[in-house]
């Protein structure tokens, strides 16, 4: 089965919440025939063996360290999206670094949530309800500071609503970076990848409203 088909069976079937792992390196194997998508989800067995099963010990592990880091020479680079890659080129955005972050997490018996804030993706830990910057070298912040590191990194000048610091559903995680990969796409025109980010999109009965843009990015295949 393609890695798209195989997306959309994901994301339609009877499971309350998508598998994060599994649809994230899916994503990217959707665009990438080399990635393989077995060998992908042992690397990240590995690395959930690596470190100290502790939310500090993860953030040390894989981001204080160097081993991953945030993307800073070339944003908007579709590569940055696609989990195999990051984890081989050791960089990514701040989703994809978040979702690496709870995926390792999940092994290591260490409950990691993502949160979408405007602007920024960071993680969370349940135990402690403190949060962690991947991007940022995994820089741990005290509930309270989240608002001021939110606010400095995206140079907002509104208040963050407390309602953003909720945990985000991996359905709504996978939906955000097929937004970022709509973004890029489309700014770079890429006629060959904007038909396979249909496919990928439309399994997403929400965004039937994007029917019309999907007919579009896949007419060079009709």
């Amino acid at each position: 089965m393609h890695p798209a088909d195989r997306f959309a069976s994901l994301i339609s079937g009877p499971s309350v919440d998508a598998d994060l792992g599994l649809s994230a390196v899916l994503i990217g194997a959707s665009f990438d025939g080399r990635a393989d998508v077995d060998d992908v989800l042992a690397e990240l067995d590995e690395l959930g063996q690596r470190f100290d099963p502790s939310f500090d010990g993860i953030m040390l592990g894989l981001f204080g360290s160097g081993l991953l880091r945030g993307s800073s020479v070339d944003y908007g680079d579709p590569r940055n999206s696609y989990l195999h890659e990051v984890l081989q080129r050791r960089v990514g955005l701040p989703i994809l670094l978040s979702i690496v972050a709870i995926e390792v997490g999940r092994r290591a018996g260490v409950p990691i949530v993502g949160v979408g804030l405007p602007g920024h993706f960071v993680v969370g830990d349940v135990e402690s309800e403190r949060f962690a910057d991947p991007f940022y070298g995994g820089q741990i912040y005290e509930r309270d500071e989240i608002a001021d590191a939110w606010r400095r990194i995206t140079a907002s000048r509104t208040a963050l609503d407390p309602a953003m610091l909720r945990p985000t559903p991996n359905r709504s995680i996978l939906l955000r970076v097929l937004n970022n990969l709509r973004a890029t796409l489309e700014q770079r025109n890429d006629r060959a990848r904007l038909p396979i980010l249909a496919h990928l999109r439309g399994a997403f009965p929400e965004l039937r409203r994007e029917r019309a843009d999907h007919a579009r990015w896949l007419s060079p295949w009709n």
